[in-house]
């Protein structure tokens, strides 16, 4: 699972360590943060985990990971969760690789993990990504923050970071970040159709989540409000949720004790299944997605092999 070191993620290891059996591995993005997580989760119990390094942000780093983890052939997996996500604000971040971030870590890293992970799956295995109500424009408590949902025109363009003419840099950020969760529904859509023999697919709307770390990119003011003002009014608003809740239906999706209807479905943080807003089940966007995410990564995941 990535993202397991605050908030959601880290309540989803929690719940997981407490069940006990499990195996965590929980790549981090350094070791202090790491230890951090690794002594947490021995204060709940006695849990056999992992946290390899990873940067989400480096296409690089995450074919070392891969290539790391593929020369283990004993190693499978019951379940993986592509959590980890950042949102811009301000303006729009790029990576090192020259991929706006918002879609290079919440859309391709784990595009890449899911990919290069297939043949570790157990047969019958979950795999899930957090995604988000922000895609859909007429998502009540989405349209409150500012969001007006995914404004998806090809992958090409997103990991370009361009935009419609006229997008204020602030509304460039919000929109970037809507459309990598619509990214998000439509992997887990298009994994079940090309891989239906594989595992049980699903992506997860957690909710509105006042306190979390997602706002770590944005100013100081905007943080105070969003740990210690919100987080007491979230009750009050549409749509919201608490990391406590929402992983308690996300294990329950990762373990199998709450099921879809059909394999690649949509769950908002109450747990019930819904259809997700357009374009996430319009096919040439799941055409465009997938073509364009295999050959963003293509080039990386040769040059880890080369040198392994």
């Amino acid at each position: 699972m990535t993202g397991a070191t605050s908030g959601l993620g880290l309540q989803v290891a929690l719940r997981l360590a407490r069940q006990g059996g499990h195996q965590l591995v929980l790549p981090v993005r350094n070791a202090s943060r790491g230890a951090a997580l690794v002594q947490a989760l021995h204060a709940t119990d006695t849990v056999r985990v992992s946290t390899p390094i990873i940067d989400l942000s480096s296409l690089r780093s995450v074919a070392a990971f891969l290539n790391t983890f593929n020369a283990d052939t004993e190693t499978k997996l019951d379940g993986l969760l592509l959590n980890a996500g950042v949102q811009s604000s301000g303006q729009l971040g790029f990576t090192q690789d020259g991929i706006e971030s918002s879609f290079a870590v919440n859309h391709l890293a784990s595009f890449f993990l899911a990919q290069g992970l297939l043949e570790h799956l157990k047969p019958g295995a979950f795999v899930g990504w957090t995604s988000s109500g922000t895609h859909d424009p007429n998502e009540t408590a989405a349209r409150m923050g500012g969001f007006r949902g995914a404004r998806y025109s090809s992958a090409t363009q997103l990991a370009l970071g361009e935009c419609e003419h006229g997008t204020s840099a602030a509304q460039a950020c919000k929109d970037a970040y809507a459309t990598s969760k619509l990214c998000n529904i439509v992997c887990a859509r298009a994994f079940a159709e090309r891989y239906p023999g594989k595992a049980q697919f699903f992506s997860f709307d957690p909710g509105l989540m006042p306190g979390t770390g997602l706002s770590r990119e944005h100013g100081a003011a905007a943080q105070w409000v969003w740990r210690n003002v919100l987080p007491r009014l979230a009750p009050l608003l549409p749509g919201t949720s608490t990391p406590a809740k929402s992983s308690a239906i996300l294990v329950q999706l990762l373990t199998g004790q709450l099921r879809a209807s059909y394999n690649g479905a949509y769950f908002r943080h109450t747990g019930a299944q819904e259809e997700p807003a357009a374009p996430a089940t319009e096919a040439w966007v799941a055409q465009d997605l997938i073509t364009t995410s295999h050959a963003l990564v293509a080039p990386f995941l040769a040059a880890a092999q080369e040198t392994a």
